[in-house]
């Protein structure tokens, strides 16, 4: 079956626009294939069985020909993976957060759609399916009249507005109270957002930087920078999962590669919301990098090696 096969499929389930994409395509592409390949995880043959994002990022690159790099990972999972998820077309299977075997396989009944050759069956699905989704999005919907955009203030003379929710409520925080208690004259460079935007940018002041921005990759949630101070900061915000780790530390520090040959100082801080998110994730947090819990704004907690 084609990619835009497939897109066409999600359009007959009624799928949201803005997730039918190419790159949603070959996630389930990759989730329906059964050819038998070695490299997965232990007891899996093929890809239908069960795929980690490493999996599907090979698979695009290896029968789909398209190249892809480790860093879209998050890309992946943000804007495909979870969107499946959230409308109950994909099952994640995961032991615990951050679990790296976290697999994905496709849910039972939009499976068989794939498989399914008597038309009226098939059609009967379609029709399951866009019940399900359409119940989805009218509980999406009700939630999103509850709750309004979250708008960061960037200076003094200019506001910028992100999606609901707390994630991008956190970043919120993040420029408007962290950057100011930690730094002098904090400038914004950049901010994620979690619904499919661009967020905001400073396109100058990223030129300035030598930072290689690509918003499709796998960016940070929030960059500050302070001129004064030489100071760049790298900002990771935690409500659900995304620590510094040591993974993405290693990540953050080839992105910052550019910054670091200018002779800039930089940071890598991973942002909680509460003491209580922030135990849940301790042993993530990777040597060489902080924590700054929101309604303890105060204060930073450094993880630093002896020596260092």
């Amino acid at each position: 079956m084609s990619l835009d096969e497939i897109r066409v499929i999600l359009q007959e389930i009624n799928l949201p626009k803005k997730f039918i994409s190419e790159q949603t395509a070959i996630c389930i592409k990759a989730l329906i294939d059964k050819t038998e390949r070695r490299g997965l995880l232990p007891g899996h043959h093929n890809l239908n069985e069960g795929a980690r994002i490493h999996d599907i990022l090979n698979f695009s690159r290896d029968v789909i020909g398209k190249p892809v790099a480790e860093g879209t990972r998050e890309s992946y999972r943000k804007t495909s993976l979870a969107p499946l998820l959230n409308y109950g077309l994909v099952v994640r299977h995961q032991l615990s957060t951050n679990d790296p075997n976290t697999y994905y396989r496709l849910h039972p009944d939009f499976a068989r759609i794939f498989s399914e050759k008597n038309i009226e069956e098939r059609n009967r699905l379609i029709g399951q399916l866009q019940k399900k989704l359409n119940s989805t999005k009218e509980r999406t919907t009700f939630r999103n009249i509850q709750r309004k955009d979250v708008h960061v203030r960037i200076d003094n003379e200019q506001t910028f507005s992100l999606s609901p929710g707390e994630h991008n409520h956190l970043e919120k925080a993040i420029v408007e109270v962290f950057s100011h208690a930690f730094l002098s004259e904090p400038q914004i460079v950049y901010i994620g957002d979690t619904a499919p935007r661009k967020g905001y940018q400073n396109r100058s002041l990223m030129r300035k930087l030598n930072l290689p921005i690509d918003t499709t990759a796998s960016l940070p949630d929030v960059i500050l920078f302070s001129g004064s101070e030489s100071h760049l900061v790298i900002v990771e915000a935690v409500t659900s999962s995304g620590t510094v780790n040591p993974i993405r530390l290693e990540q953050l520090r080839k992105f910052t590669r550019g910054p670091k040959k200018l002779g800039h100082k930089i940071s890598y801080v991973t942002a909680f919301p509460s003491r209580t998110a922030f135990r849940r994730f301790i042993e993530d947090i990777v040597w060489g990098s902080s924590v700054w819990i929101e309604n303890e704004p105060n204060n930073i907690v450094h993880f630093e090696r002896m020596g260092e």
